[in-house]
């Protein structure tokens, strides 16, 4: 339960009671309600409540003006003098902190349902800080109610991020996949008609290369709800083709603020070489990704800086391409679940093009700092190569042909044959076999099931001298064929 005064809130129902009586408020507003009380004093914006609540509506400030209002009014509250609900001017609403909504109390340990409405809410932040938070807490809920399936959907949720968090590196935390499976597994078996279920199952089939799987549990998701954006995410996450732009549009249709769809639009449109419709995507993303690190706001973008980089690059545009993963870099310290990942991305980006550019010491630096992030990291030392052997250095082109080697054996065992494709092509061509490279991603887009396998290619500076290649014509075309 949700109590503050004499009120308390029942999230399984959505119900609001005073003294033991109910009280006449409509499940959405009592969810309202609860939402701005669990955030204990932040401040809540009108857009994030818009957002959230109206996704799938075009509605005004109206709405949501008396919306609060017809609250106040339940809880006998007042918009002058409040007790529980503080109007901020022109930027929303604040529980009043001195009122701040509490657990269970008596000393009978917390209320399993608030626990899992606090690991919702710290899910939604993506703040890696307040994941650890967000698992006891639905591990706390699975305890005390081990047939609740939206308990364990939770769970798996928060696993997922734990494991997502490490995907980056050579060696992710395959445990935490595991553990994220079972529990999805559990919440659909407990519950099939429950769409979260189905969706974060699909996400995580999808991550553990399961593909026909998990899209088959993404799409049973988004028939059970198919106004759901996340539902419709997930699915344009697991597909591709048009599969997955209808996705995207649906998502953005119900949610036109989720930026984490431009990114996967973009990846689309890259392989298929439309780039001005990329670059429109990235662009589009790259306003948000400034505006939710501004604002804080639950569900933050992220990413959108090193598309764009990347697509400068392509381009040509060196100096702006630099500048934004420069931004990507600068965003990692918000402490998002993915920023580390996009960060290194970025440093790995930023030393390829300071090597078209010539300008090896930089290029090392920022080497440097994606390997210090991310130790054995494939591009990283794959980028310190193409550095020790601009600098004629022998004994440096041993040790990083010897550690890039490494990286990319690490990759093919762990069943990650894609990421090992590529990055033994930009370890051929810094050494020179441009042929056998174009040759090695040839087989790739030719053997690897459909899906986003290879989309990078046209935009990836590691692998800019593909694009003077004699058989470039024809790899990109093979390409922009699996994406259609």
């Amino acid at each position: 339960m949700i109590r503050f005064g004499s009120y308390q809130i029942d999230p399984r129902t959505w119900l609001l009671t005073t003294d033991n009586q109910a009280v006449d408020l409509s499940p959405r507003l009592v969810e309202i309600l609860a939402f701005i009380a669990e955030r204990r004093g932040e401040i809540v914006t009108k857009d994030e409540l818009l957002d959230k609540f109206w996704a799938d509506t075009h509605v005004t400030e109206n709405t949501l003006t008396r919306a609060i209002a017809d609250i106040r009014k339940a809880i006998g509250d007042d918009a002058a003098q409040p007790r529980y609900l503080e109007t901020v001017s022109r930027r929303g609403y604040r529980f009043a902190a001195a009122q701040g909504a509490q657990g269970a109390q008596g000393g009978q340990g917390a209320d399993p349902f608030q626990e899992w409405v606090k690991g919702r809410l710290a899910l939604d932040s993506l703040d890696s800080a307040r994941l650890d938070a967000a698992v006891a807490s639905f591990e706390r809920t699975v305890a005390e109610l081990p047939r609740y399936a939206p308990a364990h959907a939770g769970l798996a949720n928060a696993y997922l991020l734990q494991f997502e968090k490490t995907r980056f590196g050579n060696r992710p935390d395959r445990n935490r996949l595991v553990r994220a499976m079972q529990a999805a597994r559990e919440a659909s078996t407990l519950d099939p008609t429950l769409g979260e279920a189905w969706a974060v199952l699909g996400y995580l089939l999808n991550a553990a290369g399961k593909n026909e799987e998990g899209q088959a549990a993404s799409r049973r998701a988004t028939a059970l709800e198919p106004d759901n954006w996340r539902h419709q995410y997930r699915l344009a996450y697991g597909t591709w083709g048009e599969e997955r732009l209808r996705a995207v549009d649906r998502t953005l249709a119900l949610m036109p603020g989720f930026a984490p769809a431009r990114v996967i639009a973009g990846m689309m449109f890259v392989a298929r070489g439309t780039m001005d419709r990329a670059e429109q995507e990235a662009e589009v993303g790259v306003r948000a990704q400034r505006q939710h690190q501004a604002d804080r706001t639950p569900l933050p973008a992220v990413g959108h800086h090193w598309l764009r980089g990347l697509l400068h690059a392509a381009k040509g545009d060196l100096d702006r391409a630099i500048a934004s993963f420069d931004e990507e870099i600068s965003a990692s310290s918000s402490g998002h679940v993915y920023g580390r990942e996009f960060a290194v991305n970025a440093y790995a980006s930023s030393g390829f093009v300071r090597l078209i550019q010539k300008d090896t010491a930089a290029a090392a630096r920022a080497f440097a700092r994606a390997i210090a992030e991310a130790p054995g990291h494939p591009k990283a030392t794959i980028g310190m190569l193409a550095v020790a052997s601009a600098q004629k250095d022998h004994d440096a082109i041993e040790r990083w042909r010897g550690a890039a080697d490494t990286a990319i054996e690490e990759l093919t065992s762990g069943e990650r044959g894609v990421e090992a494709a590529l990055a033994a092509a930009g370890k051929q061509i810094v050494e020179g076999d441009i042929d056998r490279a174009v040759e090695g991603l040839d087989r790739l887009l030719t053997s690897a099931p459909a899906g986003p396998a290879g989309w990078i290619i046209p935009i990836d500076p590691m692998l800019a001298a593909i694009r003077e290649h004699p058989s470039k014509t024809a790899l990109f075309a093979k390409l922009a064929a699996r994406a259609a």
